[in-house]
């Protein structure tokens, strides 16, 4: 049996518009990377086309990715690898894509119509890596934001993208300035928090409890901070064998706790 958390009206947050550090650059501004391989860049044109400023591939591939454009208006660079030395630096397909984070305002006004929901947030992640696995993995189980803390945290960078893939095709990083103003906003507007700690009850058990939830994941190191623990309702953990290892990888945890939430729910 689904639970329902009570609708009061959310307390708007400034997205984390405070003001930048100098050499900081903002998230909220765009920024260029590079996606490289056809089906990464495949993902973009079937999610994000918008995000396209250019493709560059080889001759061989140029009927491919032709086909893939159809009818979206991209530029498109065709190089000769040997022209180019012929080292292999050079994927045979890749884009140049815009991206930024999306503010909180705008994601709140997103979850408002959704009546059955799983969202991730993340407590500190500092491995551009693992945030990239962890954006890849929720693309894969259509979830469509991971929200973030400002500081302190990974934001967008070219590991994150390039690990990633094609997910931020697909799923939006949500930068807040607070991460725990930010999560009792959510519970507000009806969700429920669902932390991961070695110490919690077995995910599997927690996972078709309530209509909309928000799986957070703690920092590589530290886990879940005190203060984002004690916003939980429930604390989820993944049950290991007896004489293994005491812990997974962040970005592990996370696919096999979103496999879960997000299949649909058994027949009763």
């Amino acid at each position: 049996m689904n639970h329902k958390r009570g609708g009061k009206t959310p307390v708007k947050e400034r997205g984390g518009r405070a003001t930048a550090v100098a050499e900081r650059t903002s998230p909220f501004s765009a920024q260029t990377f590079m996606v490289d391989g056809l089906a990464a860049v495949a993902e973009y044109v079937r999610f994000r086309p918008a995000a396209l400023l250019e493709i560059r591939c080889t001759k061989r591939l140029r009927d491919s990715v032709t086909e893939l454009l159809q009818r979206h208006q991209v530029k498109v660079n065709i190089f000769d690898r040997e022209e180019e030395g012929g080292d292999g630096v050079q994927a045979p397909v890749s884009a140049r894509v815009s991206l930024k984070a999306l503010d909180f305002d705008a994601c709140l006004k997103r979850l408002q119509p959704r009546t059955h929901d799983v969202l991730l947030a993340l407590d500190h992640i500092t491995d551009p890596r693992n945030l990239g696995a962890i954006v890849r993995s929720a693309a894969f189980f259509g979830v469509r934001e991971v929200i973030v803390p400002e500081r302190r945290q990974v934001l967008l960078t070219q590991a994150a993208v390039n690990t990633a893939q094609g997910g931020f095709a697909l799923t939006e990083l949500v930068v807040v300035t607070n991460l725990n103003r930010a999560l009792g906003q959510l519970k507000d507007l009806g969700y429920w928090l669902i932390g991961t700690q070695m110490s919690g009850e077995p995910f599997h058990k927690l996972a078709h409890v309530y209509e909309r939830s928000v799986v957070v994941l703690g920092a590589e190191d530290t886990g879940l901070s005190k203060g984002v623990s004690e916003s939980c309702d429930r604390l989820a953990s993944i049950p290991g064998l007896a004489g293994g290892l005491d812990s997974l990888n962040v970005s592990v945890a996370a696919g096999i706790i979103l496999c879960e939430f997000t299949r649909p729910a058994p027949v009763s």
